[in-house]
């Protein structure tokens, strides 16, 4: 390429003169739309496993919706206790209950076990899908 060439090539451009007209003018009237390429959309879902795509992890972990009282109550215990995670005070709380549940209401802590083990089994074929 020349000298001469590389000076004329994009915003390299210097003799070029600019307009100084900066009145209104009407827009240009569109000749045709852009009516896509034909191409599905991608949906992760639909691909093949491959090694390229990321797997899905299963992992132990559920998570609960609780409304915005009983949240903020739940951290002010957390700041309280000696817990250092909601996970570790739920639990703390939970083992309350199901020992109150023994002394004090034995067919109670009977049925509390039955649905631990139903809702496991029903995670359990969710997971297994």
């Amino acid at each position: 390429m020349s000298e001469a060439k590389k000076n004329t090539i994009g915003f390299f451009n210097k003799d070029k003169k600019h307009s100084a007209d900066m009145a209104y003018k009407e827009a240009v009237p569109v000749k045709e739309t852009y009516k896509g390429s034909g191409l599905k959309a991608f949906n992760p879902t639909a691909q093949p496993m491959n090694p390229h795509f990321p797997k899905k992890v299963k992992d132990d972990r559920g998570t609960i919706r609780i409304p915005k009282t009983q949240y903020y109550e739940l951290l002010a215990l957390l700041e309280l206790s000696p817990n250092k995670y909601v996970y570790e005070l739920i639990a703390e709380l939970v083992d309350k209950a199901v020992q109150d549940m023994s002394k004090n209401r034995p067919e109670e802590l009977r049925l509390y076990q039955q649905a631990i083990e139903r809702i496991r089994a029903t995670d359990q074929r969710k997971k297994a899908r």
